[in-house]
């Protein structure tokens, strides 16, 4: 994949929009904002790897915004995306925040809404952890 010095290393693969192909989400840090980026299925299942390597290559040819702001690496050092845990389906995301706090973001097949629900309150302890996963 071609221009990713920079995203943050907080990308994941899961079919996202519900079409039963993998998409990726992915954290610009130079906007931070999440993008969503669809996969093309792939024949006999799957998806074609290169939709998911740029832009241009990917289902509809542009990246959407799936978080508006706040979701760079200096907020929100460290997030996962996750299985669906809440039940509706979709993909979820795990967040800690530069405050310690853990927020717990439920998926959505196009964006994100809300700002999440805090998990866990700010600690010391989660401000030294250096993954989450």
């Amino acid at each position: 994949m071609q221009g990713w010095q920079e995203q943050a290393a907080s990308d994941f693969l899961q079919d996202v929009s519900g079409d039963g192909v993998a998409d990726l989400v992915y954290r610009s840090d130079a906007t931070g904002r999440l993008l969503l980026r669809k996969g093309i299925a792939a024949t006999g299942g799957g998806v074609v790897l290169a939709s998911l390597g740029t832009e241009a290559a990917s289902a509809g040819g542009v990246d959407t915004t799936y978080g508006a702001s706040g979701w760079g690496s200096d907020s929100i050092p460290w997030l996962i995306g996750t299985p669906d845990a809440n039940g509706d389906g979709v993909p979820d995301i795990w967040a800690v925040r530069s405050d310690g706090s853990v927020r717990f973001h439920s998926g959505g097949k196009t964006a994100l809404s809300g700002s999440g629900a805090q998990v866990i309150g700010p600690t010391s302890h989660w401000k030294t952890r250096i993954a989450i996963g």
